[in-house]
Order: structure tokens, then C-alpha cells, then sequence
């Protein structure tokens, strides 16, 4: 299913990354509207992983230029590298859980941004009733499935707000009913005026209401359409 694509609010041109001497990314350009949804896709090595990790701020590209709310910024990558940080959540394909509760896991970045309890107490609270994990709250986070596991995580990430949340194959592995569930929160989080870059080597998302599909082919951007013609790659990238 597709749905329209909003103004962009976020725009990066021009990534190039490279390790080793081998190129990674090649002149990568990407831009983000509120609830839009972009699948990104490629083979094992196509450079997904590094690409999500310089949208979060959490890898430097040899080169990159950002544009916010439609002001090109300036003042290098430190600078811009909170910027990044403070309007995106990324999520690893097994996000790290800490050996409490669901709530307090779904309440741990918040308090981290000094909320006070009450005001925890609703978020987290409202949060976890519109995604029906309401019967999960005081279930230590050990306990959980696979599936409960990676929709705690980005219900953590959630109720954080961010403007671009970034999630690397976060259903990969999963049986059917769990990965039913958690693309529906994913649905749902869109909704919420999200942007969300999903990436994974499955092209049929069927159930994702897909704004975009991008395609990472040998360090390079292709379109839906042309990935189709792109010949197999099965190399290994160290990164990702």
C-alpha cells in the first residue's frame, strides 16, 4: 500500500563514505516528510547499516550537507551530528533491553530527559494501551518472546517523539503472527507524524503502508524499479 509523500522537513545530499579505501556509500541523497514511510532495501554489504547509522548521527560520512525545516546547515559534522541525534531514534535489529520491567524499559529515556513521574506514569501508560502491551507492563523483559522484545523497543523509542526514527530489519527472523504485530505498530507510529526508514532484504512489505521504496546497489541509490534489474550480490560488508 502506498501512501503520499509529505513536504520534506528533513534533507541530506551528497553522502559518501568510505572505509579502508573501499567505497561504502556513494553520493547517497535522501529526504524525510512526517508520517512517511521509506523501505530501503539491499543485499547483505549494500551499505544499509552505515547508512541508517549516519542518518542517527552515530557514524561520520566523508561527506554529507543537511538541510532542516528547509535551512541548510552549517558549522561541520559535530554540529550537525546532535542535530541528527536530537530528531532521530535508531533501532538495531536486536535493540538492547535492560533486565527490568517492560514499563520501566518504556520509561527509561524519558526520565533520562528529567519528566516527572506522573507525567511518565501517562505517556508510558497511554503508550503501552494504544499498542495493547498493556498486559505486558510489569513483565520483566527476560520473560519476552522475540516479537514482544522488538515492540517494547520501539515503543521506547516512541513515546521519545522523534521526528525520524530509524529501524534496521526489525522483523527479520520473526514467525508470522509476531511480525504481523510489530509492522502494525510500525503503521501506527508513522500515523504519529514519524518518519520512518525501514530497511530489509525482503522487498514484500505488503502489510507497511510504504511511502518509498530505495534501493542500495553497490554503495549507490536505484529506485524501486530499477532495483529489479540490478544483477546479485553476494558480497559481505564488515560494517554492517
Amino acid at each position: 500500500m502506498n501512501t503520499p509523500v509529505e513536504t520534506p522537513w528533513m534533507k541530506l545530499q551528497g553522502i559518501n563514505f568510505s572505509r579502508s579505501g573501499r567505497t561504502i556509500l556513494s553520493d547517497i541523497s535522501l529526504q524525510f516528510g512526517r508520517r512517511e514511510l521509506t523501505l530501503l532495501t539491499g543485499h547483505n554489504g549494500s551499505g544499509k547499516t552505515t547508512l541508517l547509522r549516519i542518518l542517527a548521527g552515530l557514524l561520520k560520512p566523508d561527506s554529507a550537507a543537511l538541510e532542516l525545516d528547509g535551512n541548510r546547515l552549517t558549522g561541520g559534522w559535530l554540529r550537525n551530528r546532535g542535530i541528527l541525534r536530537a530528531n532521530s531514534c535508531y533501532l538495531h535489529q536486536q535493540p538492547y533491553l535492560f533486565d527490568a520491567t517492560v514499563f520501566d524499559n518504556v520509561a527509561y529515556g524519558l526520565r533520562r530527559r528529567g519528566l516527572n513521574s506522573s507525567a511518565i506514569e501517562h505517556l508510558v501508560g497511554e503508550a503501552l494501551e494504544a499498542t495493547a502491551l498493556s498486559h505486558l507492563r510489569r513483565r520483566r523483559c527476560g520473560e519476552l518472546s522475540g516479537g514482544e522484545k522488538q515492540r517494547v523497543a520501539m515503543l521506547r523509542a516512541w513515546v521519545l517523539a522523534p521526528r525520524l526514527l530509524l529501524l534496521d530489519e526489525p522483523v527479520a527472523n520473526m514467525d508470522k503472527p509476531s511480525r504481523s504485530k510489530c509492522l502494525a505498530l510500525i503503521n501506527q507510529m508513522q500515523c504519529d507524524n514519524i518518519a520512518v526508514v525501514l530497511t530489509s532484504h525482503d522487498p514484500q512489505q505488503g502489510e507497511l503502508q510504504i511511502s518509498r521504496h530505495l534501493h542500495l546497489y553497490q554503495g549507490r541509490m536505484v529506485s524501486k524499479g530499477s532495483s529489479k534489474n540490478s544483477p546479485d550480490d553476494n558480497s559481505r560488508d564488515e560494517i554492517e
